[in-house]
């Protein structure tokens, strides 16, 4: 067993916010659920947890200013 590996994971996950820590639960419990099914989901499956996890997603009404959508605000020209 390695000790030291499952140490540092620790250390890192106390380190999550809140959101990063749903996550990392939401992605083990899906590790779990197919390793339990021994069975490769079908397309329903997937796209029901797709669907479960897109209303988890937070929701955000922030958006781009349209200036940062400018091509030249996009590449950097210094390095011609």
């Amino acid at each position: 067993m390695n000790v030291q590996l499952v140490d540092s994971l620790v250390e890192i996950v106390l380190k999550l916010t809140p959101e990063e820590k749903q996550l990392f639960q939401e992605r083990l419990s899906y590790q779990d659920f197919n390793k339990q099914t021994k069975k490769p989901l079908t397309s329903e499956e997937r796209l029901k947890l797709w669907q479960e996890w897109i209303e988890k997603a937070p929701q955000s009404s922030v958006n781009l200013p349209d200036e940062a959508l400018r091509r030249e605000n996009i590449y950097d020209d210094r390095g011609r």
